[in-house]
């Protein structure tokens, strides 16, 4: 038997000899060609840890491992070059497509400088025992242990062990020398520098004593090899053996270019106005000639093309406008039903003006046309219209036949107008190449906005009133909504079929719509009144200026069970349908257009039922509180939507009912006070139904008021506030506390607190209404049946009080792009003698002592914040904070 140190000595001559005898890879690449490699090699951060990416493409194209991606997002990548260098530079990345039929995807790196691009080999001169060198980012603990310290790139030798092959196609590398879990996505390279493949996965064998190494454990890592691992001792030995996708295996793809097409989002009245495409078209290996680029929009009749020119930044624009001119002179088809003596015909009619009162009047804003009693002439919805002698010759499309009918011996012609459905455009660009070879991007669908920011029109106006004034109304109400920026209550007078708009500038109730059910659902904007008819499924728009209708269409949209506006947003309100707690569906309605424009997701929606919660809206109409009834929690549920996309913030907490401000930067809970829509407390409340305060918004962004609780005499605890006591935005300290304390709204009523079960729809954040700039603050006691008003001077009660204040008054108007922006700043101080100066700004924008502000408003709609402050003349300081909102 031979002596064991003789057999050690044979074994290590053996393998000295062996490895002597390999060629010396490090020696066949070159130090220019290790350099590249590693500036081309980037470390891919994702939610899970790192990999490995690597550049094709000097414009920022890279290819990494799916496998190494996880479900990750865009938001949640990126890439960094030289990590463990001096100065490691951060990229944010987004993914553009998985390669077809392998593991590795392509990413698009927004890189500030060209990039170096690895270039790609052929892999029909690969045999076994070619060397090859594998380059990328191990994970795992980094030597010195400072986690948050990124690892340098590794350099890893290796041969070539197989080659396999289905049928003649080469489909895997396998070759020696591991390499760590972060490599995959590295490239490999050969002798040349050039690109073989794509690191994979790998084989690791683990020895545990414990077990039996006849039970392998297989433990897949989510590419097609897995990692497999035998059961046996606590020593882990590590066989060379990992695997590369061929780089054969993605050439057609290497070959197929990026493209990326993007628009602009076009505002719903500028539909037909040319709007300017942008096309960026990535190669990972340039093609020898120019290719022709257009874009292609669909959706609206015949596809219409248009050629994109290059521009100087290497990217290709075109010019075309979304929908094509001719849907300009499309008439409204009407839905139309006759009823004569004999029986009823219906069918479509194209709509036609007629002539009411002199004045030309659409046919379509009429839903209702009945004859007069004893008389020739017409009521249409409850008004004498005349003889309609237009309604003679009424053609009547009954499917596809057409008569001519004299509807003027009709004794009843009931009309809707079918909501606008807009088609759905998508836009594609399309890439030719000179033999006739071509490419196209993928299809997107073009965002037609609708009107969503809120005008500048601000209250204006004294009130008149020397002391409180009790306005009875004719029928007692059942709800109430705000409309035109806040100037109109509406007021739901449900057992007299009435919408009573009461005016908080002439203190008096302006006019009446009569509603064709008790039962109605209502939401004001700052232009719009809309109601909604569930048992004759229609709904309405009338003018909240003039009270009249305007046009009326058959709900085509579901079941809604609540409807709410921002008062004042020109055109979106929003329905929620009912539905159970799993998710229900959100839709958003332009009130211009009539129709649907925005369907919430359920991802969006799954904390919402509609049949079951209390939604208001911030005076803008992009902000929703929501809060469900009856659930525990209730929810501190915030709904946004913009530039027709729903987003939903969500906590699982009970503050009771959500109220936003006017731009939604702020939720007034009706128990636990004030927070950002982020759900950070700006002011608490005690949470205590019996003994908390109520905090709500006024009309006036730079004040919020208090109430009481219920606002009961038996109030358990005699420490809390039984009056309204008045704030400045940003403060937690009441400017004054009202000495009055509201009778009309003392009540034993349980009803009349806000977050018990909304059995009562007019809840606290209805009935009291404070409006700084009108000197008014109007209460709806529970009693459901008057309004009482009261003049509430704000600084003349401080003045009275001794209080020493010191804020601003105005509010900061739109601006419009490419034009000089200019604001003066309205100040209320005790002392006087306020100056002011700038803290934070955009680039440009100057604000004088005076309260002057100046800018030049850029190019693109944007919405800033300026932050200034405030000084008078006794040494007092305040800041304050206002956006500026710049739109086309």
């Amino acid at each position: 038997m031979p002596h064991p140190s003789r057999s050690l000595h044979w074994l290590i001559l053996v393998t000295f000899s062996f490895f002597w005898g390999l060629p010396q890879v490090h020696a066949e690449l070159t130090q220019e060609q290790i350099t590249n490699a590693k500036s081309a090699t980037g470390l891919l951060l994702t939610p899970s840890g790192f990999a490995t990416a690597f550049c094709v493409s000097e414009s920022g194209i890279f290819i990494t491992s799916s496998t190494a991606l996880d479900k990750a997002g865009d938001e949640t990548l990126s890439l960094i070059l030289d990590p463990a260098g001096k100065d490691p530079q951060r990229y944010p990345v987004k993914v553009l497509r998985k390669l077809k039929g392998t593991d590795l995807t392509c990413l698009k790196v927004a890189l500030d400088k060209k990039m170096t691009a690895l270039p790609l080999g052929d892999v029909s001169h690969l045999y076994e025992t070619r060397p090859i060198c594998a380059f990328g980012y191990p994970s795992g603990k980094l030597p010195d242990g400072d986690p948050k310290a990124y690892p340098a790139i590794t350099v890893n030798m290796a041969r070539i062990m197989s080659l396999r092959k289905k049928g003649d196609t080469l489909s895997l590398m396998q070759f020696d020398g591991p390499v760590n879990r972060g490599n995959i996505g590295g490239p490999v390279l050969d002798t040349e520098g050039k690109v073989m493949g794509i690191v994979s996965a790998g084989l690791v064998v683990t020895d545990r004593s414990a077990g039996s190494p006849d039970e392998p454990l297989m433990e897949v890592n989510g590419t097609a090899n897995g990692v497999v691992v035998a059961r046996g001792s606590s020593r882990i030995t590590t066989v060379g053996c990992e695997f590369a996708v061929p780089i054969s295996r993605i050439i057609q793809e290497i070959d197929t270019p990026v493209i990326e097409v993007d628009a602009p989002k076009v505002k719903f009245e500028k539909r037909f106005e040319p709007v300017e495409f942008t096309v960026a078209v990535d190669w990972m290996r340039p093609p020898a000639s120019e290719p022709a680029i257009s874009v292609e929009l669909t959706g609206d009749g015949e596809p219409r093309k248009v050629e994109a020119r290059k521009g100087d930044d290497g990217k290709y624009r075109a010019q075309i406008a979304p929908f094509a001119e001719r849907a300009m002179t499309a008439k409204t088809q009407l839905q139309v039903t006759l009823e004569f003596n004999g029986g009823q015909l219906s069918g479509t009619t194209s709509d036609l003006d007629l002539a009411v009162a002199g004045k030309p009047t659409a046919l379509r804003e009429f839903s209702t046309i009945e004859r007069a009693k004893g008389g020739t002439d017409f009521v249409a919805d409850g008004k004498p219209v005349g003889a309609l002698p237009e309604l003679a010759a009424l053609p009547l499309n009954m499917n596809g036949t057409v008569l001519a009918l004299d509807a003027q011996k009709a004794n009843k012609i009931a009309l809707r107008v079918p909501p606008i459905e807009l088609p759905t455009i998508s836009f594609k660009a399309l890439l030719t190449m000179p033999e006739g070879k071509g490419f196209s991007s993928d299809g997107k669908a073009l965002n037609i906005l609708s009107s969503e920011l809120p005008p500048t029109a601000a209250l204006k106006g004294k009130s008149e009133i020397s002391g409180l004034k009790e306005f009875k109304l004719p029928s007692s109400i059942s709800d109430v909504a705000v409309a035109q920026n806040g100037r109109a209550l509406l007021l739901y007078m449900k057992e007299s079929k009435k919408l009573a708009v009461f005016d908080v500038v002439d203190l008096k109730i302006r006019g009446y719509i009569n509603l064709a059910e008790d039962r109605v659902l209502f939401a004001g904007g700052s232009r719009y009144i809309l109601i909604l008819n569930p048992t004759a499924n229609l709904i309405q728009r009338y003018s909240v200026e003039t009270l009249q209708k305007e046009r009326t269409i058959n709900n085509s949209f579901g079941n809604v069970a609540t409807l709410t506006m921002g008062y004042a947003s020109p055109s979106i309100a929003l329905m929620f349908a009912a539905g159970s707690s799993s998710g229900a569906k959100v839709k958003a309605f332009d009130v211009e257009k009539m129709t649907v424009v925005s369907n919430g997701s359920d991802q969006a929606t799954s904390r919402i039922d509609g049949s079951n919660g209390i939604i208001r809206a911030s005076a803008d109409g992009r902000t929703f509180g929501v809060c469900r009834v009856g659930t525990s929690p209730s929810g501190f549920s915030i709904l946004t939507f913009r530039d027709n996309t729903f987003s939903l913030s969500y906590e699982h907490e009970s503050v009771g009912i959500l109220v936003p401000n006017a731009d939604g930067s702020q939720i007034f809970s009706s128990t636990s006070g004030i927070y950002t829509n982020k759900f950070v407390p700006v002011l608490k409340s005690s949470g205590n139904w019996n003994e908390s305060t109520c905090y709500l918004p006024s009309y006036h962004p730079m004040y919020f008021i208090s109430a009481p609780m219920g606002a009961r005499r038996d109030s358990g605890d005699k420490q809390a506030p039984k009056t309204v006591g008045i704030y400045l935005t940003g403060s937690t300290q009441s400017l004054l506390q009202m000495s009055e304390e509201f009778s009309e709204m003392q009540s034993g009523n349980p009803e009349s607190r806000p977050q018990q079960s909304g059995s009562d729809p007019i809840t606290t954040d209805k009935r009291y209404h404070f409006f700084p700039q009108l000197d008014l603050f109007l209460t709806i006691p529970p009693t459901n049946d008057k309004i009482v008003v009261r003049p509430l001077n704000v600084r003349k009660l401080l003045a009275e009080k001794g209080i020493d204040y010191l804020y601003v008054t105005s509010l900061a108007p739109l601006g419009k792009v490419s034009t000089p922006y200019h604001y003066q700043l309205e100040t209320a101080s005790k002392a006087g003698g306020v100056k002011c100066s700038l803290q934070s700004g955009p680039s440009g924008l100057t604000v004088e002592a005076s309260g002057a502000v100046a800018w030049n408003a850029p190019a693109q709609p944007v919405e800033e914040t300026v932050i200034v402050s405030l000084k008078d003349a006794s040494g007092q300081e305040a800041f304050h904070t206002f956006r500026i909102v710049v739109t086309e």
